[in-house]
């Protein structure tokens, strides 16, 4: 916690306004004196306290069932359903000052931290795992039988399930000019939120180049609180990933034998997108051009922005790993 935070809106004040600058600009904040001057000890810079004020409350209900490996078959699943989880975990103690010297919470703190309690939930979470023995070719007559055990026996599939609700995240915003914290909220230490006009969506989409709804937000403007949004409003896609191996050992004479596996990674090659271009860059408050959008201004999709190197606003940018195969042979002795 700074003790010596820029109080909210103190860049607007006429006695906090440097004289040189005064009638150079008519943007709120832009001739205010330096960040130092500002705060109520004048000339400091932060003063930091560290103090046991977060808490967080987590509800979940958690479930498992395993087989034991028995006639060449085992199991096991783990359930997690995460029903809340709230908090005040890494948000800002918002101070105010008095002339005195004394400091206090803002009036709106409650307010800030009801507004910010959502943690990230996942609401459902399935990890399962099993081991198959292919069934044995009994080698008992002559040497071709023989042949094909030698081959075909003491073989094992397993495979992994990973599969449950996406992470949650956030919408963000950028200004190129006359759009930094002081600006917009008058402190330097205390940011503005992106505004929601609209409904984004959940998050998740099978468009690449429209993961939510970009019209749904607009970037906040100035006098501020940071009252405008919450956090993780939004949640990525789900996963449901398939990894199998397949494996055999050979014993041989004494304590030597000789292993085969192949791991498949992603089996299905299945496509969940793990990244997304979630920071609107705007102009400035008085002009919300949108410098990043993904599409034209006829709708079409931008040509420049066809890869995930270049997305704009609200495309993906990044997805799990495809299949890929991995092959061991290991000779232990």
């Amino acid at each position: 916690m700074n003790l010596n935070a820029v109080d909210i809106g103190a860049a607007y004040l006429p006695q906090n306004q440097d004289p040189t600058l005064a009638g150079s600009t008519t943007v709120p904040g832009a001739a205010a004196y330096t960040q130092n001057l500002l705060r109520p000890y004048r000339g400091l810079s932060t003063i930091n306290q560290n103090t046991t004020d977060f808490w967080d409350l987590y509800h979940s209900l958690q479930m498992s069932l395993n087989r034991r490996f028995r006639n060449g078959f085992s199991f096991g699943t783990n359930y997690t359903w995460g029903i809340s989880f709230t908090g005040n975990t890494g948000l800002q103690k918002r101070l105010q000052h008095a002339a005195d010297g004394t400091f206090s919470l803002r009036a709106d703190q409650a307010a800030y931290e009801e507004l910010n309690k959502n943690l990230d939930a996942r609401p459902h979470y399935v990890k399962a795992n099993a081991v198959w023995e292919l069934p044995k070719v009994r080698a008992n007559g002559g040497g071709f039988a023989r042949a094909i055990g030698h081959v075909v026996n003491d073989w094992q599939i397993a495979g992994v399930l990973t599969a449950g609700s996406g992470t949650t995240y956030d919408l963000s915003y950028s200004y190129r000019d006359n759009g930094g914290n002081v600006n917009l909220t008058g402190s330097p230490d205390y940011g503005a939120r992106i505004l929601y006009v609209g409904d984004p969506g959940s998050g998740c989409t099978d468009n690449q180049y429209a993961q939510f709804n970009t019209d749904a937000v607009k970037g906040p403007t100035y006098g501020s609180l940071g009252l405008e949004s919450g956090r993780n409003i939004l949640r990525g896609c789900p996963d449901r990933t398939v990894d199998l191996a397949l494996m055999r050992e050979i014993r041989m004479r004494g304590a030597r034998r000789l292993e085969f596996r192949v791991d498949v990674f992603n089996a299905f090659n299945t496509v969940v997108i793990n990244g997304r271009q979630t920071q609107i860059q705007y102009i400035s408050p008085a002009d919300l051009t949108i410098r990043n959008s993904q599409t034209r201004t006829d709708g079409s999709i931008d040509p420049a922005r066809l890869t995930p190197r270049t997305a704009g606003f609200g495309a993906a940018t990044g997805a799990q790993t495809m299949r890929n195969v991995q092959v061991q042979v290991r000779f232990a002795f």
